[in-house]
């Protein structure tokens, strides 16, 4: 496979997330078709995650690489679920009572504030891999950074409804949709840069090196 492919996949799902979950909801008087729309970019995105995730849990060992695995496939999972409640009601404009269309729209709201669970467990992962020097530091200061405010965007699940923290309000939508966006989108470029090099006391001795001789053994 194309080794940039990670960088091309991390660019196309920041622009692809960015536009179904920051971009569309904000469009005055959304209607079916925009709901549509919004789905497929999701499950679009949902591909090109899924390579930065593969490319990335090849750099990946130990404990992390299984947390990481756990959180990534809870991550893609979660994405695709999210179509359901996205474009389901659109399906049939008009023809939903007005409670289920509210019902609907409840447990869609607490896609976004449930994701961030997903998101801890992909970018602990990375953030203790960066530490180690086998992924470069800048990405494990940009892990660390999304892993808090992440754990903060927890408390959208019981925030009151119509405030900033309301689940699957501004929080959601517009600070952690950007941070997730701009996260995967520097995952997948520091994942086409080339490895670090051992330290110098993992080397191996140069060959052709003087041989240590044995005494004698009387």
């Amino acid at each position: 496979m194309n080794r940039r492919a990670p960088m091309i996949a991390g660019v196309a799902f920041a622009v692809l997330y960015a536009t179904a979950v920051l971009l569309l909801p904000a469009v005055p008087g959304s209607d079916s078709g925009i709901a549509r729309v919004q789905a497929l970019l999701l499950a679009s995105s949902v591909l090109a995650l899924v390579v930065v995730l593969a490319f990335a849990r090849d750099r990946l060992t130990g404990p992390p690489a299984h947390l990481f695995t756990i959180g990534s496939s809870l991550l893609a999972a979660q994405l695709c679920v999210s179509v359901w409640f996205t474009a389901g009601p659109a399906l049939r404009p008009g023809q939903v009572t007005v409670g289920t269309a509210r019902a609907l729209d409840d447990l869609a709201a607490m896609w976004l504030p449930v994701a961030t669970v997903a998101n801890i467990l992909v970018a602990v992962p990375i953030l203790l891999t960066a530490n180690e020097d086998r992924l470069p530091r800048w990405l494990g200061t940009a892990a660390a950074v999304f892993t808090v405010e992440q754990l903060i965007e927890t408390i959208t699940i019981i925030g009151p409804p119509g405030s900033f923290i309301s689940p699957g309000g501004p929080m959601n939508h517009y600070l952690g949709g950007t941070l997730t966006a701009a996260f995967f989108l520097a995952l997948g470029i520091a994942l086409v840069l080339p490895e670090n090099p051992p330290l110098p006391s993992d080397e191996a001795p140069a060959a052709g090196g003087p041989a240590v001789e044995e005494s004698p053994v009387d």
